[in-house]
């Protein structure tokens, strides 16, 4: 990590959890060895839409996860011009300060040439959360992720249906084994991983998609109290982990 940081900007743009880079240091960066989400911004960037970004920012720096994140100022003014090569390589150059910012996705082992972008929500850090777990199966530790159980869950989605059963057993007895004393609402979270897994086994892989746009539409229906809507929120971040692609798939290069 280290060595990530001496390759860092010295733009003055400064965020807890971002290594800002530029033209020179980008692909000295991303380069294939791990996962790292990029936001490519306006040079002073402010509001809603920055604010989300530090608290991603914040909670990806804070879990274990290799997951980088990373800022790229860009400017295609005539006057005053920053980073062009990578406004240039990514197909940024017609937008002006207002069509930013935009959120692309490099993942491990994939071609850099070819990210992947964020189309959702720019002002809601727990959407950008959700979608980057969906996208790379890495454990970010948001509301309703559990440790012992988000790698069973990849691996039960990614195992043929003949083989699933075996692996709804192996996550009860990693979820009986959860110490949930120091949070009162693990117990949940650990049920609905196993809910889950169980849904599956009865309704197939289509089960997961379902849910989850049955869910995405009630957190977002104002007339369904508060409190239901967040539920509903931490369960779209543990379906999240079943439609991440299992960590095995991600090969090195």
């Amino acid at each position: 990590m280290l060595a990530v940081c001496l390759w860092a900007s010295t733009t003055a743009i400064s965020d807890k959890g971002v290594i800002y880079l530029d033209d020179l240091t980008f692909d000295k960066v991303v380069d294939r060895s791990r996962d790292v989400l990029v936001r490519f911004d306006k040079e002073y960037p402010w509001g809603d839409e920055h604010d989300a970004f530090k608290e991603l920012a914040t909670t990806v720096g804070e879990s274990d996860t290799s997951l980088l994140v990373v800022g790229v100022p860009i400017s295609n003014s005539d006057t005053y011009p920053v980073n062009t090569k990578l406004s240039a390589r990514y197909g940024l150059v017609a937008l002006k300060d207002e069509g930013f910012p935009r959120y692309k996705l490099f993942k491990k082992g994939a071609d850099t040439t070819k990210p992947l972008d964020y189309t959702g929500d720019m002002k809601q850090a727990k959407e950008l959360l959700r979608w980057t777990v969906e996208q790379t199966g890495v454990f970010i530790g948001i509301k309703g992720q559990v440790k012992e159980l988000d790698g069973l869950a990849h691996s039960f989605m990614a195992a043929a249906p003949a083989d699933r059963k075996p692996l709804l057993k192996q996550a009860q007895a990693a979820a009986d084994a959860v110490d949930t004393s120091s949070n009162p609402d693990a117990g949940g979270y650990v049920e609905y991983y196993i809910k889950t897994m169980q849904r599956v086994l009865d309704k197939g892989d289509a089960y997961v998609q379902q849910e989850t746009k049955r869910l995405a539409k009630m957190s977002e229906d104002k007339a369904v109290a508060a409190a239901k809507r967040e539920t509903f929120a931490w369960r779209l971040n543990v379906l999240a982990s079943f439609k991440a692609p299992a960590a095995a798939d991600k090969g090195e290069l």
